[in-house]
């Protein structure tokens, strides 16, 4: 089995623990999370499990852009991990590892937009685009974002991710702190 991991760092040999910032080193069995990883450190996502799918979700008009428009990134791949645990976010899965792995391939993405707009005409993937929620469902992420991401949160993410956070206000200025 082939598994992956992506990034935007094209030096990458091996995944290491001492990298890590919980013990493991990590990848997964679906290139379209490889893809969701090293195309952006900002990500909204869902998962159908029903269709065993990765839903990459828009949360602004032009989202998809915003993030992912012109953005160079690596996915790198190996078969040969050693001992693992499954591991599953939300339906999307996973292995970890406690120990480091080599990596044996590397292929280079220059438009991180194309390839997910690739990836979902192959049908590979689900996108869910801001112009076609409703105006109920668009009421709703935004809604589920300010609480998610209230005032104290974005205080803490401008100051330790000010990259993401920059591309957050971005697409949703209205959640800007000062």
């Amino acid at each position: 089995m082939k598994y992956y991991h992506g990034s935007r760092n094209g030096n990458l040999h091996e995944l290491s623990l001492a990298k890590s910032n919980d013990g493991y080193v990590y990848l997964t069995p679906d290139y379209g999370a490889a893809v969701l990883y090293g195309a952006c450190p900002l990500r909204f996502w869902n998962y159908n499990l029903k269709e065993n799918k990765l839903i990459i979700r828009e949360i602004a008009k032009d989202g998809f852009k915003t993030m992912y428009k012109g953005v160079p990134f690596y996915i790198y791949s190996t078969g040969d991990i050693g001992e693992f645990e499954e591991c599953n976010s939300r339906g999307r899965k996973a292995v970890r590892m406690k120990h480091d792995v080599k990596l044996k391939e590397k292929e280079f993405v220059p438009d991180a937009y194309e390839k997910i707009m690739e990836l979902y005409k192959k049908g590979e993937i689900i996108l869910w685009f801001w112009d076609k929620y409703t105006d109920e469902e668009k009421q709703i992420c935004v809604d589920s974002l300010h609480k998610t991401f209230n005032e104290d949160v974005m205080r803490d993410e401008k100051a330790r991710f000010p990259e993401e956070y920059q591309l957050f206000i971005k697409m949703r200025p209205e959640m800007e702190v000062k």
